[in-house]
């Protein structure tokens, strides 16, 4: 893939350095100016050096972990904008409760166990006190139970 190269106007007598990827070699130069020097021409480069050094295996791990803590970070936002839609005039849906004792307990959207058994499981997860846990998505989980008992005979 061609490299755009884009020309500046030069101020006369402005000193420029010399510069070279670690990871491709390729050479350009840049005005002389404070501060760190880039050791790459581009961010593909950069990630390059990173997943050499790194190991396929072990740079793998961690874009999986990240992508994981970006999706749990994603579904507590949105079990966030569900709990802040609660309020006396316009509660939870009946028809969200079980799915979010589901989801919230790790089970599958099939899953027939009890409301109870549902909650325990997701109040180990999601309690604040826990590691990993979130204040509104326990309250989340309490409205969601509290509705579940008055479904569930």
């Amino acid at each position: 893939m061609a490299r755009q190269v884009r020309s500046v106007q030069v101020r006369q007598g402005t000193e420029f350095q010399r510069l070279e990827c670690a990871q491709c070699g390729l050479g350009w130069n840049r005005p002389r100016q404070p501060g760190r020097v880039p050791r790459f021409c581009s961010d593909a480069c950069k990630q390059a050096n990173w997943r050499d050094r790194l190991g396929r295996e072990e740079y793998n791990r961690r874009r999986r972990e990240a992508e994981a803590r970006q999706a749990r970070a994603w579904q507590i936002r949105i079990y966030h904008a569900e709990f802040d839609c609660i309020t006396a005039r316009t509660p939870l849906p009946f028809n969200r409760v079980l799915p979010i004792l589901r989801e919230l307990a790790g089970a599958a959207p099939s899953d027939p166990a009890p409301p109870s058994r549902l909650y325990r499981a997701a109040a180990v997860a999601w309690h604040p006190d826990k590691p990993g846990g979130d204040h509104k998505v326990f309250q989340l989980l309490q409205e969601a139970y509290r509705l579940a008992k008055l479904l569930t005979p």
